[in-house]
């Protein structure tokens, strides 16, 4: 029950760190002032500790203490009691004085943050008119003025209750700026040791030095101010000393080009990935080294408690250092761990790209494969049909003796094509002849033919063949959608139409028919894709050159 109640009023303490700041100052007022004299007043010492421990920002308040630590604290406390003196209150006062200002730092409230303010320039009174003094009968001061300054100065301790502080946070080193607290102990140290120096070389009054030591050190501070953040242009010393926590022996520009050396060094991701965690893995600062992408791992050096951890996606890079690393350094390591990533990304996606480059070219070559030989069928299937027709025997066989042939080379090149996937055979033809032949194979079709010029030009024997193919048999279908359709074959200068006054394709397919593939009702929708993307290969272009009710015309002619 006891216990319990200790633990309540420990933590009501907790909730007000200004009173028992206020408590812990006035318990150091009692010592200052010649009380470390007296043996009951020393006694208020182990007060002031149990104060300061409450109060205290460096260590959770909820956390207990062992055995061991207990015994240790005991000791260190006994020990500090039995010596207490003006030295070892100087040296408290110093780094009291840096606990304040280095937890001040973090007050957002500007009514908390004066009253840390009033309980610093409590302290540094303190220091030089209580704690001082003490050390040497050199340091002469007036009894009466510091008689005056030992009772007057404690009824300020009051109006460091207005200025409320809220409940501080749990979390170890949230509340506290090292930096800044070291800066504020080393200042003070030079404040109070030159105020000393300076009385005992000019040989003046005690008080005197300490005016004079004030002002050059509030010039000091303003010169180093002032250099830190200057208003002429200059980026100032604060920004050198950022840029150098920054770097941290290996700027961000260097490491950048270490990244493009080894990217291009290696093309596989793995490889990459190893070879820049190796490089990482020889800084001094660093112990070891580990990866893990996918189900690929890795690791290199030793494997220490002290690590930092980089994870984009399934990518996780980890460094292990010898010592627990500071937010600066985790910051820098975060970034270079980061840009190693997106290397390592920005590799893998280029060797995905690349496999599904080879997939797409298989497919779109299996797609026009597949539509060469829907063709072929078709036309040994209108060969079939022309052979069980009755008429001259003679034609027949004729039609058989040439139209075979042809197939038989078609075929031919339609098998190529599937053996080299990215390889295009390109075969260039009379275009005399290639009319011929295509007049020819659809003879047994109701189909009108016009020719005009280019008799003496080339034309690329598979493009023409695949294009006239793919609309014929377009054309032909949709005729027995629309019975009666006209269709229409003309060969121009070297242009190629294939026309029909039948009803108008829609709008939305239209613009999308020959950039991607699209539904069809007789097919499998790719074939004028496919047509498309090997005419612009071959320097020639496949366009809907009319689509209108009555005419809708597609047309193959040279250039892009």
């Amino acid at each position: 029950m006891n216990a319990g109640a200790s633990d309540k009023l420990t933590v009501r303490l907790a909730n007000w760190p200004h009173l028992l700041l206020a408590a812990h100052l006035l318990m150091l007022h009692a010592l200052a002032f010649g009380g470390w004299q007296i043996p009951a007043v020393k006694l208020l010492w182990l007060v002031a500790l149990g104060l300061f421990l409450i109060w205290q920002p460096f260590v959770a308040g909820e956390q207990r203490i062992s055995l061991r630590q207990s015994a240790v604290l005991l000791g260190a406390v006994l020990a500090s009691t039995l010596l207490l003196g003006p030295w070892l209150m100087l040296i408290w006062c110093g780094a009291l004085a840096a606990s304040i200002g280095g937890r001040g730092l973090w007050a957002e409230n500007r009514r908390e943050r004066f009253g840390y303010l009033l309980a610093f320039g409590y302290l540094i009174g303190l220091t030089v008119l209580g704690v001082v003094p003490e050390l040497s009968p050199a340091t002469l001061i007036d009894p009466d003025l510091r008689g005056w300054v030992a009772r007057l100065m404690p009824v300020a301790l009051p109006v460091l209750l207005l200025f409320p502080a809220r409940e501080p946070r749990r979390r170890s080193g949230e509340a506290f700026d090292l930096f800044y607290g070291m800066l504020v102990f080393l200042v003070l140290a030079v404040f109070v040791l030159g105020a000393l120096a300076n009385m005992l070389v000019s040989g003046g009054s005690y008080i005197e030095s300490l005016f004079k030591t004030s002002m050059a050190v509030a010039g000091a501070l303003l010169l180093v101010a002032w250099a830190w953040n200057p208003r002429a242009g200059f980026s100032g010393i604060g920004s050198a000393i950022s840029r150098y926590l920054l770097s941290l022996g290996m700027p961000l520009e260097q490491w950048l080009i270490q990244l493009s050396e080894e990217s291009e060094r290696h093309t596989e991701p793995t490889r990459f990935l190893g070879a820049v965690m190796s490089r990482l893995g020889a800084l001094p600062w660093v112990l070891g080294a580990s990866w893990t992408a996918g189900e690929i791992e890795g690791q290199m050096g030793e494997q220490a408690t002290h690590r930092h951890t980089c994870q984009v996606n399934d990518v996780a890079l980890s460094l292990h250092f010898r010592q627990a690393p500071s937010p600066a350094m985790r910051w820098h390591v975060e970034w270079l761990l980061r840009l190693v990533i997106e290397f390592y990304l920005v590799k893998r996606q280029s060797e995905q790209l690349q496999r599904l480059g080879y997939v797409q070219a298989i497919h779109e070559t299996g797609a026009r494969v597949t539509h060469d030989v829907k063709n072929l069928l078709q036309s040994l299937q209108a060969l079939c049909y022309a052979a069980t027709q009755p008429g001259d025997p003679a034609e027949v066989a004729g039609l058989l003796g040439r139209q075979l042939p042809q197939i038989t080379d078609r075929l031919k090149a339609t098998l190529d094509k599937l053996q080299s996937p990215r390889m295009e055979v390109v075969g260039s033809v009379a275009a005399d002849i290639w009319w011929a032949r295509l007049k020819d194979r659809y003879a047994h079709v109701p189909v009108e033919w016009s020719q005009r010029g280019g008799a003496g030009c080339m034309v690329p024997l598979g493009l023409f063949d695949s294009v006239a193919e793919n609309l014929l048999q377009n054309a032909m279908a949709k005729r027995q959608r629309e019975p009666g359709l006209n269709i229409g074959v003309a060969f121009v200068d070297g242009s190629l139409s294939v026309s029909d006054d039948g009803s108008a394709i829609e709008s939305p397919r239209a613009k999308a028919l020959l950039n991607e593939p699209v539904s069809s009702e007789d097919g499998l929708g790719i074939g004028l894709y496919h047509a498309a993307r090997q005419a612009e290969g071959m320097g020639y272009r496949l366009s809907l050159a009319e689509n209108r009710p009555g005419r809708v015309a597609f047309k193959l002619s040279p250039g892009a």
